[in-house]
């Protein structure tokens, strides 16, 4: 622990932060200690931003933490804040290189090291500092406690666990003597038993992580009733590496257990939903199992009049909106989001509006002075009101300002050739306003044969934009433009082999390259490299073995799926049980295997299964 008018003998100069020399930060350092708490608050963003840059621990912020150390005892504001800052070294991997004399630390420092070697002169906090969050962060400095200090640490840890006045002190004790300790005596289940929630809540998620699933239901129980609690600190957006948040170790915990999921979620949520903490769950319950859909539509519905934060709120709704397409009974969400549809914040007037949208309900146009576009795309999908097509393709700033974008996304996917004529002048205008590749691959495949049109994607294919240039000459090819200039941008393009598959036969000069990819690259590119070879030359030989060792629930074996209805062959005895399986309504299987797949992802698979089971032999 080092005062301030130790600063010189750092050789700050030398040091850097993630926005270059360290030799601002003593002047940081000596601000902690100001009497005007908002210069406090700024030099502390500074140090968090640029001597602990998302989360890695700059040279400079190293040889800060003895300082820093100082400061968490003496200062007068913010000292929670600042130990926070020790604890998120602590948490650090990476380590710091210098010499003693000049740079302030040894040789092969770590971060935990510097966290620990400062411990004991922050552990009297724990005994007699008045403000429960800075004995709180002691606590979780404390998670870093190595060689001598351990000992040090574990007594006084052991001490503030069965004697500090606030639950949520004691039960971070709990947390962290878990990690130094490995619970001898069976710590966790005696915690069991304590007259405070919060610290019963915390011993049992502690016993749930080494139970494993399916978890023992005495257990689970104890979460749901007691984990409601203020106390019980689930602490998102906090993230101390190591120590971790409660948030984070919930949703892992949960994440292997829909029914455990559920009933914390609807518990939380009845106690007042503190922070979003139910809500959270809930919208993880529909992210990750595909069963649970009436459930999550209850649960936020439930969860959605406890939002006091702008932020859950949002996330809420959204979650509703996403949902209420899948509802076969979408009345409970459009009367529970109705009322924000008016909100004077976009953030949350947005997703309220989408979700009539997205129900069909016309009292988007009727209860709405002005709609946003994407709700009344959404619209415009599930009606065939032609004016509302027409206003749905107009396009539109986003909130953000800044340039006009398209609208029109989901109508788009809802729009046939056939119904797509008498919008011509829509599109056109769309496209030559803010074009994007999916109305380009739309007009494309539309058989509109219009010369403005052509004209269009003509200039786009001559653009310079690396991704919508090949889709307009594709585009404009398939309209009966000259092929030539989409075989040139599609040669040697593995990105764009989904592009050659729109050519069809025209693609032929691209054969050679499109065979290449059909055992080259990763899944995804012999998927489309086998629906290219398939369209070109219009033989399925060889891109039905492709596309049957394909199939997976990932977005690459969707697609595969999705081209082999297309081919219209009956699936092999293997395969089909394997499809079959997709479409069991088993809610203990969560939602693919993807990082990014989602339910609508999994509606979307289940539909093609179902399509290609159809077809015999």
């Amino acid at each position: 622990m080092r005062s301030p008018e130790h600063l010189h003998l750092t050789d700050w100069a030398s040091l850097e932060h993630s926005y270059g020399s360290g030799s601002d930060v003593p002047g940081w350092i000596r601000a902690l200690y100001a009497e005007d708490e908002a210069v406090v608050g700024k030099v502390l963003g500074e140090l968090f931003d640029r001597a602990l840059h998302q989360g890695t621990v700059s040279s400079a912020g190293a040889a800060a933490v003895p300082y820093l150390a100082h400061a968490a005892v003496h200062a007068v504001h913010r000292r929670d804040d600042v130990l926070a800052f020790i604890a998120t070294t602590g948490g650090a991997e990476e380590e710091y290189e210098g010499e003693e004399e000049e740079s302030g630390f040894e040789d092969k420092v770590t971060g935990r090291t510097l966290a620990s070697r400062e411990l004991p002169g922050l552990l009297g906090l724990l005994r007699g500092d008045p403000d429960p969050e800075v004995r709180r962060q002691v606590v979780r400095v404390a998670r870093w406690a190595a060689g001598e200090s351990r000992s040090l640490a574990l007594d006084a840890l052991v001490v503030c666990h069965r004697e500090d006045p606030s639950p949520v002190v004691r039960a971070e004790a709990l947390t962290v003597l878990g990690f130094l300790d490995a619970d001898p005596g069976g710590r966790l289940r005696a915690a069991l038993a304590d007259p405070e929630p919060a610290v019963r809540a915390t011993a049992a998620l502690g016993l749930l992580e080494r139970a494993g699933a399916p978890y023992p239901a005495e257990l689970v129980a104890v979460l749901v009733e007691d984990g409601g609690v203020p106390d019980f600190r689930v602490g998102w957006g906090e993230w101390f590496p190591g120590v971790g948040n409660t948030d984070d170790r919930l949703r892992r915990l949960l994440d292997a257990d829909p029914e455990a999921t559920r009933a914390v979620a609807a518990a939380w949520i009845a106690a007042g939903d503190h922070d979003g903490r139910g809500a959270r769950r809930a919208l993880r319950l529909a992210a990750r199992w595909y069963g649970y859909r009436d459930e999550t539509v209850a649960l936020l519905i439930a969860a959605l009049p406890h939002q006091r934060e702008w932020y859950w709120r949002m996330k809420v709704l959204d979650g509703l909106a996403h949902l209420v397409a899948r509802c076969p009974e979408p009345g409970p969400v459009v009367e529970a989001v109705l009322p924000h549809t008016v909100d004077p914040d976009w953030r949350i007037s947005r997703p309220a509006q989408l979700a009539l949208g997205r129900a069909g309900d016309i009292r988007l146009l009727t209860a709405v002075p002005e709609p946003d576009a994407a709700a009344l795309d959404a619209l415009a999908a599930r009606t065939d009101d032609f004016a509302l097509r027409r206003r749905a393709l107009a396009p539109h700033r986003s909130p953000y300002g800044g340039a006009l974008h398209s609208g029109a996304d989901e109508l788009l996917g809802a729009l046939t050739p056939e119904s797509a004529a008498p919008l011509l002048p829509e599109l056109t205008a769309l496209l030559r306003t803010c074009p994007d590749p999916k109305l380009v691959r739309f007009l494309g495949g539309s058989g509109l044969d219009d010369p403005e049109l052509r004209r269009l994607l003509g200039e786009l294919a001559n653009g310079d934009d690396r991704c919508l240039a090949p889709a307009a000459a594709v585009a404009a090819a398939r309209l009966g433009a000259d092929p030539e200039p989409a075989l040139r941008l599609l040669a040697e393009r593995a990105d764009c082999l989904a592009e050659a598959a729109l050519l069809g036969p025209l693609g032929m000069p691209l054969l050679p390259l499109v065979e290449r990819y059909l055992t080259e690259g990763h899944v995804r590119q012999r998927v489309e490299a086998a629906e290219a070879h398939w369209r070109i030359t219009g033989d399925p030989a060889r891109a039905v073995p492709v596309l049957l060792a394909a199939l997976d629930r990932t977005a690459a074996g969707a697609r595969a799926l999705a081209v082999l209805r297309r081919i219209g062959r009956p699936l092999p005895g293997e395969q089909r049980a394997l499809v079959e399986g997709w479409l069991a309504t088993d809610r203990s299987r969560p939602v693919g295997r993807d990082h990014y797949w989602s339910v609508p992802e999994e509606d979307r698979l289940r539909e093609e299964a179902r399509l290609l089971l159809a077809v015999r032999g």
